[in-house]
């Protein structure tokens, strides 16, 4: 897509300018003249080069206020041009605002709210953009943004707990880590040059850690090289179409935090499927947005079967049947919510289920995971301990 700057006019005579993307300069006109617009104008526009330029990302938290805010401006009876200005104003983050403002001058100058944000799909997902297509079509807005500040806010809410189930086993491999740098690289030389002077013989433990030492520090590029190359190869191997598959059916496959993400992916699978339905948008369309929403290859190869499934007149129960990772539970509260025409409702409290395991879960997975740290730290210090202590057991030994 190019972007190509205009003037042009209305019908009323009113003179308007801005920037629009298009594939060539007669798909810009046309687009143009179909909005109503007499262009006087068009040009390519260059994007403006930058040396560190960053990809702007938006965090849940910060969607999910942008969209409560949204919400209520638009419920007190302010116009969407107007709501967006005190939007862009209120933005901490610069690129943010700039996003904002290009989006107020294309609604001001007649561009669709959804066309305009089409144009920065990298910034806002999917699911926002088509939601907020639907309130646009139906005339409700605030009620749209409404119900993506509380999806929003659910999201960073799961974050949030799986990044504290995390953090402490972190901080204890990383003080850990460092305690073994300095037992290796500043104690354990130390005495070692302090027991050779008192003629006592170094015990094959300890030499073989001094060694291994000695080889990683001379022969670094190689240690360094090497993962490097796993590294860029595991990485590269992720990105084919079989290496996505193995990876993420191990993601699946692992036994806690394999259960964990499933949790997770339910969870968001049920809260966005109820959201998008709920908001009016046919089950089709649902699915395929959910379809592109979904990270794993797994899940999203379920979900496309399910999309099938509806097109052939099968529901979206049936098809989920067919995929394992959906559990029987998942697929029958589905399914009862098909035949009761209550399937929002069902997916709203499934959605709340999952949340409360996903809790569970991440206690039950920091309980688990710090006595597992400590237990495998422990080993690598005390191999390390030994071979600082035997010298000094040896030394009195002699003595």
């Amino acid at each position: 897509m190019k972007r190509f700057s205009y003037k042009a006019r209305t019908r009323s005579g009113q003179a308007v300018d801005g920037i629009i993307h298009a594939e060539s300069e007669v798909a810009a006109t046309t687009e143009l003249r179909q909005e109503g617009y007499i262009v006087t104008s068009l040009r390519e526009a260059k994007e403006p080069i930058q040396v560190f330029q960053r990809q702007l990302t938006v965090k849940a938290k910060h969607l999910a206020l942008f969209c409560r805010q949204f919400a209520i401006m638009l419920s007190t009876g302010l116009t969407l041009v107007k709501s967006l200005e005190l939007l862009e104003e209120q933005a901490v983050d610069p690129a943010f605002a700039r996003v904002l403002q290009t989006i107020r001058l294309d609604v001001a100058s007649g561009t669709g709210f959804t066309k305009a944000l089409e144009k920065h799909s990298k910034v806002f997902p999917h699911v926002f953009v088509h939601l907020v297509e639907a309130g646009e079509v139906t005339g409700s807005l605030p009620e749209i943004f409404d119900r993506l500040a509380i999806y929003y806010e659910r999201e960073d809410e799961l974050r949030k707990k799986i990044s504290e189930a995390l953090m402490y086993p972190v901080i204890i491999a990383s003080v850990s880590f460092i305690m073994v740098l300095v037992l290796l690289f500043v104690v354990l030389p130390m005495l070692v040059s302090n027991f050779a002077g008192f003629g006592v013989e170094i015990p094959a433990i300890t030499m073989a850690v001094l060694n291994g030492r000695d080889w990683i520090i001379t022969h670094w590029y190689i240690v360094l090289g090497l993962i490097v190359a796993i590294s860029l190869g595991l990485r590269y191997y992720g990105t084919t179409r079989q290496g996505r598959k193995v990876k993420d059916s191990l993601k699946l496959a692992l036994p806690v935090v394999g259960e964990m993400q499933k949790m997770v992916i339910f969870s968001r699978f049920c809260r966005t499927l109820s959201l998008l339905l709920s908001s009016g948008i046919a089950m089709i369309p649902t699915l395929q947005i959910l379809e592109r929403l979904m990270d794993n290859v797994v899940i999203k190869k379920a979900v496309s079967a399910a999309s099938l499934g509806v097109e052939r007149g099968q529901g979206i129960s049936a098809p989920l049947t067919e995929h394992k990772v959906f559990p029987k539970m998942l697929v029958q509260m589905v399914a009862v919510g098909e035949e009761t025409g209550n399937l929002e409702t069902v997916l709203v409290q499934l959605a709340d289920y999952y949340d409360r395991e996903v809790n569970f879960a991440v206690a039950s997975f920091t309980k688990l995971l710090e006595p597992a740290v400590m237990v495998v730290l422990a080993v690598v210090v005390l191999f390390i301990l030994v071979s600082v202590y035997l010298p000094m057991m040896q030394m009195v030994t002699a003595i």
